[in-house]
């Protein structure tokens, strides 16, 4: 995969794996608003051409300024070429540079299956998220309170079929979650999150090796994530998993 069209259908299906509160379409874009929680549920999905409006920048504004958010583009390979340099020249800010990563699904079952036999982590899957599932990842992810009425509505609305892993140590103690969702042969991951005190004893490609069961068992031949290109720990874990990053994206949020 390495052509704009290729990168923009990867994208369009991506963010439907994260759907926001509320979405508005503006020709090929997206407004997204989720109350601000999370970029990707807060942010234009500007893909593709720009919008026929005249308008479409004064739009977006009162659109995000209804809502008492700012106005902020999520920006890639496949976005117009110009308009990154506009948004900066109106004063938008660079925030969240991101890779998105694709893995074979075989490769990935292939390098990680071995990790699958440890006999110190339990993995359970979910169809859908249990009480302690959320209260975990929210405690691991150290995310406020308040976003909880979110997560619960995000992972809720989150297309089926879907797999909530939870891996849990000896003691019953959640060391590691993932989330994974698999159609039309492509998988997506997400949520993956180890605790902070056991970071560095394998449990995440324990984890990692899971949900590549998962996916190939529900059709996927190729897996996608997204990583902050400046989270080094986790581009080394992906990279040696199989992930390769295929396109480039980053926020511009306009002040």
């Amino acid at each position: 995969m390495n052509t704009k069209t290729d990168w923009l259908a990867l994208e369009k299906w991506a963010a439907n794996q994260w759907p926001p509160e509320e979405s508005e379409a503006l020709g090929h874009w997206r407004l997204r608003a989720s109350g601000g929680f999370t970029k990707r549920a807060n942010s234009v999905l500007a893909v593709g051409d720009f919008p026929a409006e005249p308008d479409w920048y004064e739009r977006i504004c009162r659109f995000y300024r209804d809502r008492g958010l700012p106005a902020a583009f999520h920006i890639s390979d496949s976005s117009p070429p110009e308009l990154d340099l506009m948004l900066e020249d109106r004063g938008g800010i660079v925030t969240a540079p991101c890779f998105g990563m694709i893995a074979p699904a075989a490769e990935l079952n292939a390098r990680l299956r071995p990790h699958r036999d440890r006999t110190d982590v339990t993995a359970e899957l979910l169809a859908s998220p249990d009480p302690a599932w959320v209260e975990d990842y929210m405690l691991l992810e150290g995310h406020a309170l308040e976003a909880r009425f979110f997560y619960e509505g995000l992972l809720e609305r989150m297309p089926a079929p879907k797999a909530f892993v939870r891996m849990l140590s000896r003691a019953g103690e959640t060391v590691a979650l993932g989330t994974a969702h698999a159609s039309g042969g492509r998988a997506i991951w997400s949520n993956v999150i180890v605790r902070e005190d056991r970071r560095g004893r394998g449990f995440a490609k324990a984890l990692l090796a899971h949900l590549a069961a998962w996916c190939s068992d529900n059709g996927a031949r190729s897996v996608f994530l997204q990583v902050l290109q400046d989270n080094a720990a986790a581009l080394h874990l992906y990279e040696s998993a199989g992930f390769k990053p295929e396109f480039r994206y980053h926020y511009r949020v306009m002040q």
